[in-house]
């Protein structure tokens, strides 16, 4: 009977290291008018964008410089996500600001011609809205659909990107 070190463990270590390593998040707020953002980070960037709680008497005027401003070349962790949500999200971030596509132009700008619900799985699947700014994608009529942190926020990011309010 071998008493020596057994492999698996000695691997099992290392990749325990290697997920604590990478499970270590930091917390960062950024405060807007519309409330304070909270931004998570880890060792491969950042992992998520967490919205303001709803709070009542809110201005109606959204000014997220300052959020964008931090967001706009902030190296992302897209751990998690599959290679083709990686590259849907890639495509939406070279979208510019002001503009908005339909999840079918989304899905052949992606290489994926018949893949417009796929791209909706995607947008709701994003756990970095503003930094992959699924709030850019509305429907193939014209209708802003749907959004994670609702309708509204929607409108009052595109309205942000179109007018500057």
């Amino acid at each position: 009977m071998n008493m020596g070190c057994d492999r698996s463990s000695g691997r099992r270590e290392r990749k325990d290291r290697e997920n604590k390593k990478h499970s270590q998040r930091l917390y960062s707020r950024v405060k807007t008018s519309q409330g304070v953002f909270l931004l998570e980070s880890g060792v491969r960037g950042l992992y998520a964008v967490r919205f303001p709680e709803a709070r009542k008497g809110h201005s109606s005027g959204v000014c997220l410089s300052s959020l964008w401003r931090k967001l706009r070349y902030a190296k992302l962790d897209l751990s998690g996500y599959t290679d083709f949500q990686k590259r849907v999200y890639r495509v939406l971030r070279r979208v510019p600001a002001g503009k908005v596509v339909s999840y079918g132009e989304l899905a052949r700008s992606a290489g994926f011609p018949k893949a417009a619900r796929a791209v909706g799985t995607a947008m709701r699947k994003n756990r970095l809205p503003i930094a992959i700014p699924c709030h850019r994608v509305i429907k193939a009529d014209g209708s802003l659909g749907r959004y994670g942190q609702g309708i509204a926020w929607k409108r009052k990011l595109l309205e942000q990107e179109l007018y500057g309010r």
